[in-house]
């Protein structure tokens, strides 16, 4: 049956999310259809002797992906049809390492991908918050995930969902101590994630908790003309500054609205050239945001969704380099990415006593028709300083 949601400016009828209806006389394995694996993979360079534990997920709806075990239940490859949705880095997925949780090293270790989750501490860049020395992005990516529940849909008994439970620990002698436990939930027949975390700190002192969903589209997904869906209030322009300027720069509403249009290749993101938007995305009647990229040539997008209580704001970071990197994020998250001294929302310290547990949800889906477009596109609007 066809789910519904109401957009601020109306209700529509979303016609994307059908589950599937076998003829249970024609098949005896439920995997024919879809569901989830397990296994490992070798990491590029290693000639087979180092690998990596994934998952891999079927929806029997054109959407597959791959969860890296290893890297904290993250998204990496992920493909719609014979259409890749996910920029991958041209690090292929490595095992986590120590190494990557100091400066800027976790580019080497980053694979890219649909997903990656940035904290349970601190995220962003390199900076000191109250005497600790953060690292790019936090450690969250380089912890293993332990599998906690793995269940697969048999539509012989009536179940057509598929869930893989895992549990996450980002700890130290002393603390922080933090856990964090996934669920990502898929249905036989649509073509969409959902994503579950609950972060808990199981420390005996009050610690700094920031948590961001770093989603990263690519080619062909991501191409020339192809369209973001967004609106709010863009509180930080970013750019790669001149020397001696900060990296938050104004920018006029007309060339913020600009972004959202996909442009070819830009000679000036050569090397570590980027731009990108900090929005207060604006929410629907739900209470939930609604943004995505729509590609009209291809045909195809993808709509992300998270509530506003938990999520409050979104980055669009873009790097169209014209050898290879081409992508772009939509990052939703809680806290800051620029750090407390230059960070001013009220959000930009963020705190989780003893025992405390976050919540956030993400879901991600796949729209393929133009009744899709038009409901994802009665959630965009203007972004304004």
């Amino acid at each position: 049956m066809a789910a519904r949601w109401r957009c601020r400016r109306g209700e529509v009828n979303h016609d994307e999310n059908q589950t599937m209806k076998p003829d249970l006389a024609k098949f005896e394995n439920a995997l024919q259809l879809g569901g989830i694996r397990t296994g490992t993979l070798d990491s590029p360079g290693a000639g087979g002797g180092c690998a990596t534990r994934v998952a891999f997920f079927d929806t029997g709806a054109g959407l597959r992906f791959t969860v890296a075990l290893d890297r904290g239940g993250d998204i990496v490859d992920a493909s719609f049809n014979q259409f890749a949705l996910a920029w991958l880095s041209p690090n292929g997925l490595l095992p986590p390492s120590p190494a990557y949780h100091t400066g800027i090293e976790w580019l080497r270790g980053w694979a890219g991908g649909l997903v990656t989750t940035c904290g349970p501490e601190y995220m962003g860049g390199p900076r000191e918050e109250d005497g600790v020395r953060t690292s790019l992005h936090g450690r969250y990516s380089g912890q293993p995930a332990r599998i906690e529940t793995l269940r697969n849909p048999d539509p012989h008994f009536g179940r057509h969902e598929m869930e893989l439970g895992l549990v996450i620990r980002d700890s130290r002698f002393f603390g922080p101590v933090f856990e964090i436990r996934r669920t990502i939930r898929c249905t036989l027949g649509v073509p969409e994630i959902h994503i579950e975390d609950a972060v808990t700190n199981r420390g005996d002192m009050r610690a700094a908790h920031h948590w961001l969903y770093h989603c990263n589209l690519g080619w062909p997904l991501l191409d020339q003309g192809a369209r973001f869906v967004y609106r709010g209030k863009s509180e930080y322009w970013i750019v790669p500054p001149p020397p001696g300027q900060d990296i938050v720069q104004p920018l006029s509403a007309a060339a913020m609205n600009k972004l959202k249009r996909v442009p070819a290749s830009l000679p000036e993101h050569a090397g570590m050239g980027e731009r990108g938007l900090i929005v207060d995305t604006a929410a629907e009647r739900d209470g939930w945001c609604r943004v995505g990229l729509i590609n009209d040539k291809l045909k195809l997008g993808l709509e992300i969704s998270y509530p506003k209580k938990a999520l409050p704001r979104m980055a669009n970071w873009q790097h169209y380099g014209p050898r290879g990197s081409y992508v772009s994020g939509l990052e939703p998250f809680s806290g800051s990415l620029l750090g407390s001294a230059r960070d001013k929302h009220k959000l930009a310290k963020q705190f989780v006593e003893p025992g405390e547990t976050r919540n956030y949800q993400l879901k991600l889906r796949v729209l393929a028709s133009a009744g899709g477009f038009a409901a994802l596109g009665k959630c965009d609007g203007p972004v304004h300083p």
